[in-house]
């Protein structure tokens, strides 16, 4: 566990970077993880709750660009994915959970590697429920739910103001709801508070920096990278459950 708190912080830093700049996708960077050290309930409770300070304070920072009306369909959707999902998520197999998870993280590196520059999503409410819905899924299984949501905000909103405003409030909103549900099932306890502290301190960090380069940094060349790296832990954990 002493690898735990030496990484983490680090980790979680990166992961801070990462959502500042594009929107989301510290949840995968410590998916990528945390499964190290816990298994697959635990890992995305403490995901979340370290994710979700993150969320709340750059939901606040761009609060005046929030529009009510544009967040309430996706975060029903996203929430009755999620809670769909928790319900049942205790009595699933961790090892077959796991081996989902690695394949899930493949598909979506190559998703973000090969496709994501060619797929677009228009903004209308069919769109927004269904990317919701299936983001909730994934949120309630991995801890991840950024990806389909954070395309549907591309296409809804003008600013990039506007989009972080409005996701990162369906994020705040629905990762807290999660998380009690998570507290409530024991899939997250006291004993992972310091975790979730350490993860926070250095994910604010990271949030931090990337709010000063948002405007210098290569966002493409980020993503690729970080996509990369994600694809190959997939690969990682397809082969440590097989």
């Amino acid at each position: 566990m002493r690898m735990l708190y030496v990484f983490l912080p680090i980790i979680a830093a990166v992961s801070g970077v990462l959502q500042s700049v594009t929107g989301f996708g510290s949840a995968i960077l410590l998916m990528v993880f945390l499964p190290n050290f816990f298994d697959m309930l635990q890992a995305p409770a403490i995901a979340s709750s370290i994710t979700f300070g993150l969320s709340s304070t750059m939901a606040w920072k761009f609060r005046k660009e929030l529009n009510w009306k544009l967040v309430l369909l996706p975060a029903v959707c996203y929430e009755i994915g999620s809670i769909i999902v928790l319900n049942i998520a205790a009595g699933l197999d961790l090892h077959l959970l796991g081996l989902a998870f690695g394949i899930f993280l493949i598909l979506l590196a190559l998703y973000f590697l090969l496709f994501s520059s060619r797929v677009t999503v228009s903004a209308t409410p069919v769109s927004a429920s269904l990317c919701s819905f299936f983001s909730g899924i994934c949120s309630g299984l991995f801890g991840i739910g950024g990806p389909l949501l954070a395309m549907y905000f591309l296409a809804a909103t003008q600013r990039k103001q506007q989009y972080a405003a409005n996701l990162q409030f369906v994020f705040a909103l629905t990762t807290s709801i999660n998380l009690i549900i998570r507290i409530q099932k024991g899939f997250y306890t006291l004993s992972f508070l310091p975790v979730t502290i350490i993860g926070f301190l250095g994910i604010t960090v990271g949030k931090q920096i990337g709010l000063r380069i948002l405007d210098k940094i290569n966002i493409s060349l980020l993503r690729r990278l970080v996509y990369a790296l994600v694809g190959i832990s997939g690969i990682l954990t397809v082969w440590e459950h097989l």
